[in-house]
């Protein structure tokens, strides 16, 4: 019998693939659906359920174009607290950077944005975390890093994540 995170999650996972626009295989009022309920699910989340939830919800992370869906998503993350979001984040980041990189782009710089203000611990504990990860994953994101830092997402604060990795 599955748990109740179990049956959650596989719920999170099937409306969180949001239907695309040129999906003509799911009725638009089906595609509605499935948005509102993904949203409700998240706003739902109080960040005291488990750090596996954190983990669900960027593994939720599915589509190309969310139509605001996974600003929905991260704002839920963040209430996990930095090092639940952190760690999350850093399990997904090989499947994003490879299948969505603008969605790992625009949850790291979320992350690099807090240079300077209260939120730079969560930079502070993403690179701890980064430091640790496996060889290849650690090299993988630092690669990605590194070339949003020339032209991308990181253009405007090179050198925050990542420091050191390589």
């Amino acid at each position: 019998m599955p748990t109740a995170f179990e049956l959650w999650k596989a719920e999170l996972l099937i409306v969180g693939n949001i239907v695309q626009d040129d999906d003509s295989t799911t009725p638009p009022d089906e595609a509605q659906r499935r948005f509102q309920r993904y949203c409700a699910m998240l706003d739902a989340l109080t960040g005291a359920e488990g750090v596996q939830y954190a983990l669900a919800i960027f593994q939720s992370v599915q589509a190309e174009h969310d139509y605001g869906a996974y600003q929905t998503a991260n704002r839920a993350a963040w209430r996990f607290g930095e090092q639940a979001y952190c760690a999350a984040l850093l399990q997904e980041l090989p499947r994003l950077i490879n299948t969505l990189p603008d969605w790992a782009g625009d949850f790291l710089v979320g992350i690099a944005n807090g240079a300077g203000t209260p939120h730079a611990p969560a930079i502070t504990c993403f690179n701890t975390l980064l430091a640790a990860a496996p060889p290849a994953e650690r090299a993988l994101i630092a690669a990605f890093i590194a070339q949003e830092e020339d032209d991308g997402w990181f253009a405007h604060c090179p050198g925050v994540l990542g420091a050191g990795q390589g």
